[in-house]
């Protein structure tokens, strides 16, 4: 049922960015990301660093819709005898809401295709993937070309706070 779910996702995002770059309206960014671990997660797992690309449509006046595809891979962190090692694909929907002066809130949803390995392998603890739902609620603001955004991303087991510098620009 999960796949399912996921590749409905994927489809309407790939449909919908397909007909918003049809009408020759959207904007990119490109940028750097850090990802600090917390809770339980941040036992497991070092400091985390990427890159991704957001595509933003307008949508009304001061809202902004936005799809986000990226690249995560987080410090090996030895706990408990076993060293962790994780890196994930977020793949996000969302949606900016413009106030004063380009701050911004932002919200997203979506979801990290985590793979996760373990040394030594065990019964207790598996190799593999998973993909895990994701909740991202955040702040941000723009400069010229450059925005720059903080997010708490809310997953089962792995919540962490992203923080993202970027480069806007149009095709």
């Amino acid at each position: 049922m999960k796949k399912i779910i996921y590749v409905l996702f994927l489809a309407v995002l790939f449909f919908s960015v397909n007909q918003i770059n049809a009408q020759n309206k959207i904007t990119f960014s490109a940028g750097g990301n850090l990802a600090l671990p917390v809770g339980d997660f941040g036992d497991a797992a070092g400091t985390g660093f990427g890159v991704s690309v957001t595509g933003e449509y307008g949508l009304a006046d001061n809202i902004v819709g936005t799809a986000t595809l990226g690249y995560l891979t987080w410090a090996e962190e030895n706990f408990g005898g076993y060293k962790f090692s994780y890196s994930a694909i977020p793949i996000l929907a969302g949606a900016k809401y413009y106030f004063q002066n380009n701050f911004y809130g932002y919200g997203q949803l979506g979801f990290h295709i985590f793979q996760v390995d373990i040394d030594p392998n065990t019964t207790f603890f598996d190799d593999g993937s998973d993909a895990e739902l994701t909740l991202g609620l955040g702040a941000g603001y723009e400069i010229n070309q450059f925005d720059f955004t903080a997010m708490y991303y809310i997953i089962s087991d792995a919540n962490y706070f992203g923080i993202r510098a970027a480069y806007k620009f149009q095709l």
